[in-house]
């Protein structure tokens, strides 16, 4: 009677050693950390979420652009005061939690070419974003 649950026991031991032993290949190894970009769609307004202290949407690798024709809004969901300053513009507006801030057309605001943005609070936090406003 001792025998069946011998083989069982044997089955179940060499079944866990072999199936961490060879087996299934080790996954390769990762090259440099990579920003996973889905791209907004084309139509509608095109919205900055700004949490704290980071803005979503415009990483400055994914250079992100936006056609002058398009709405643009930025939204505060984070618990904090945030600012959208553009650099090399007089554009710097304070916007608080839960509220946003919009355009009604991007290109009322800024002509095509490429824009650094920063929350003038949170900037020493990397709180900044990079896009292209195109034709």
């Amino acid at each position: 009677m001792r025998r069946p649950t011998f083989v069982a026991g044997l089955t179940l031991a060499v079944a866990l050693v072999g199936s961490s032993c060879g087996g299934a290949a080790s996954p390769p190894p990762l090259g440099p950390d990579k920003v996973i970009y889905v791209p907004e769609p084309s139509v509608g307004p095109f919205v900055v979420v700004a949490v704290d202290n980071h803005f979503h949407d415009i990483h400055p690798v994914d250079q992100t652009q936006i056609s002058q024709t398009r709405a643009f809004i930025v939204k505060n969901e984070g618990n904090n005061l945030h600012n959208f300053t553009v650099v090399g513009t007089t554009i710097s507006a304070d916007i608080e939690p839960g509220t946003q801030l919009a355009w009604a057309r991007m290109g009322d605001y800024l002509k095509p070419g490429s824009y650094t943005v920063f929350c003038k609070y949170h900037v020493y936090l990397g709180m900044t974003g990079d896009f292209i406003v195109t034709p």
